[in-house]
Parts: structure tokens; sequence; C-alpha cells
């Protein structure tokens, strides 16, 4: 069974990511995130989503800040309990966050300012595993899923992901949806 297969793909990839230490974890994310800060459809869009990275995940937090600084309009994730995600508007960073029960920072709905999906130009995807073709292995919660069903067919999905998390297969289901472009620390792929 699918769900099964994905189970256990991801127990295995969460036991390679404890192998790393977070400062490795810390320079691959920098090499990463500058070259997706190179791509053309980055520079080009004003409206970009970006997760808020948290445990071992490809670190955000300083291109969030930068993003802001340069004046994108940024897009942070708040999740709601009907797994879909408010877009909230996001002016500062860390101000104005708050940790979760999961130790996510997130701006509180009620105090935040959101947009739709149709505003967003492009958006920065978490994962934890991808293939070269797009396949996209998340946490299980079909949060991004849903979000790329719902966004207009030119908002490109960029995903960050150290090398070794790119994968030959993932089992995929209808409503896994494929991602664009693939930005690893030695390859761009474009889907």
């Amino acid at each position: 069974m699918i769900t099964d297969e994905k189970k256990a793909l991801r127990k295995k990839i969460f036991a390679l990511r404890a192998e790393m230490s977070p400062d490795e974890i810390r320079e691959l994310s920098e090499k990463i995130l500058a070259k997706t800060a190179e791509l053309e459809c980055f520079k080009n869009a004003r409206t970009i989503m970006i997760y808020v990275s948290y445990r071992d995940e490809i670190y955000t937090h300083d291109l969030i800040k930068s993003m802001i600084a340069s004046g994108k309009r940024v897009i942070t994730p708040t999740c709601r309990s009907d797994r879909t995600m408010a877009l909230c508007v996001t002016k500062s960073f860390p101000e104005g966050f708050e940790k979760t029960s999961m130790g996510i920072l997130e701006i509180p709905e009620e105090k935040a300012e959101t947009v739709s999906e149709e505003e967003l130009d492009l958006i920065i995807t978490p994962g934890l595993a991808f293939t070269l073709e797009g396949k996209r292995l998340g946490y299980g919660g079909g949060f991004y899923d849903r979000l790329f069903a719902k966004k207009r067919p030119d908002c490109l999905t960029v995903c960050p992901v150290i090398d070794r998390f790119i994968v030959d297969d993932i089992p995929t289901e209808e409503t896994d949806l494929a991602v664009d472009i693939i930005v690893s620390e030695k390859k761009t792929v474009f889907v």
C-alpha cells in the first residue's frame, strides 16, 4: 500500500537527516538558498511564499529576513486544523511569530493579514525527499498539495533540498502534485 511505502521512506529519510549535524545542515542551507535566490523566477517574483524551517529542515530564517529587507512581499504559512494554510503577510521576522505545539514558528492567524493563493508568484516548498521528475515526499499532512491545487498555473514551486535526499522514486497518489524546480547544493533541476 502506498501509504505504508511512504511511511517507510519517511522513516528512512528522518534517520538520514538525524545523522547530519546542525552545522552541516546550516552550511548546506546557505549554499542551496543562495542558489535559489539567483533563480530568475525568484528575482522576478514580487510575492513569495516561504516555509519557516524548524528542526533539521533547510534553514530559511536568514532568507526570510533578507527577502523582507529587499522589499519582497513575503508570505509565511500558518497551519489550520482543517489541514489548509493561512497565507500570512510577513513584514518582520521573527517578531510577531509564536511557536506552535509542534515547535514551528507561525503568525497567529487572528493577528495576520492574509492573502489568497492566486496572489502568490513563487512558493518555496519544504519536503523530506524529491525525485528529479518532481515527485515530493512531504510530512503526510497534505497541506502543500492542497495549496498547489489552488495556485495560479504560472506560480512556480521551488524546492530546496540537500542532494542526498534526491531519491530515485517516491510512491505517489493522485493527490500528490509534482513540483517545478529542485535546488540542491550540487544541481538545479527544472522539472
